[in-house]
């Protein structure tokens, strides 16, 4: 069998589904799937999915439904991908132009490779960075 080669989905929380929802679509442009109002919202990002779910929520047994519950406690993280230098300078406009804090512009040492940071409305770490950070071309 081959080593996994894609991650399918990643999951966040969020306490206030309506305002990620509006940061996830308004800033980053994505997709809603599928929403449930008060436990969760689904995007499309590529050829992968973003969950947002309600912490809370999330973690309540619930005999209807056969998966697992899970959930995590305080902020998360995940990281866009910029195909380009110019991609994240540009992402760095748009926050800016959405009124967002931008928490972090980082140079990585030795790669000259370039990360921006903000958080979204759960208080989530979210990064932009070239996909040369991990070696990507």
């Amino acid at each position: 069998m081959k080593a996994a080669d894609a991650i399918l989905e990643t999951a966040i929380y969020c306490d206030d589904l309506e305002a990620a929802e509006r940061f996830y679509t308004d800033v980053f442009g994505l997709e809603v799937v599928r929403k449930l109002e008060g436990k969760f919202v689904f995007f499309r990002c590529g050829a992968q999915m973003l969950l947002v779910f309600d912490p809370v929520q999330s973690a309540r047994p619930d005999s209807d439904n056969p998966i697992p519950r899970h959930g995590a406690t305080g902020a998360g993280h995940i990281c866009f991908d910029a195909d380009t230098p110019e991609t994240v300078e540009q992402w760095r406009n748009r926050f800016e132009a959405h009124g967002i804090e931008i928490e972090a512009d980082h140079i990585w040492d030795g790669t000259g490779v370039r990360s921006i940071y903000i958080r979204d409305p759960g208080g989530n770490s979210i990064e932009v960075a070239d996909r040369k950070l991990w070696g990507f071309a």
